[in-house]
């Protein structure tokens, strides 16, 4: 069993894609940042939450909110999403 998230299966089909009508542009270079969280914030504490972060253009953008699952579900992947 596993957890993920993805972008258009959340409910924002124009997240992630290529043309000037998606927020992040596939078709120009870009980061994504991944950071994993712990509890209690060290590098040894239990894992609480991955966040997802994309730069383009010099701007940060931060991870499409999961609106299948109504408001506030968030945009990142924790125990409560899974």
């Amino acid at each position: 069993d596993g957890c993920d998230y993805n972008n258009y299966r959340m409910g924002e089909t124009s997240f992630f894609g290529k043309g000037q009508d998606f927020t992040v542009d596939s078709s120009k270079p870009l980061t994504i940042v991944t950071q994993f969280l712990t509890h209690d914030s060290t590098d040894t504490g239990d894992l609480s939450e991955i966040k997802r972060f994309y730069v383009q253009d010099g701007k940060v953008i931060e991870n499409s909110e999961a609106t299948i699952l109504g408001p506030n579900a968030g945009n990142s992947v924790t125990d409560e999403l899974c």
